[in-house]
């Protein structure tokens, strides 16, 4: 089920990047707790995958700093 959600994410619209930022804590609290070095792992790189997204959604909004105001 965890391999599925990242794909899962192109389908939804964009969310706030605190929205992703949550998701990453999420998951590596979650990984804190398991024993299973496999599901860890994978707890562990969907947080970086959330926080890549955070960034992405961070950079889409934020305005760029060398065009004039309008």
């Amino acid at each position: 089920m965890l391999c599925c959600v990242m794909d899962q994410q192109s389908d939804l619209p964009p969310q706030p990047a605190e929205y992703y930022r949550r998701k990453a804590a999420r998951a590596r609290q979650v990984a804190e707790g398991v024993t299973t070095r496999a599901i860890k792992l994978r707890l562990l790189e969907l947080a970086v995958e959330y926080d890549k997204l955070a960034d992405g959604t961070e950079s889409a909004t934020r305005p760029a700093a060398d065009l004039p105001d309008i």
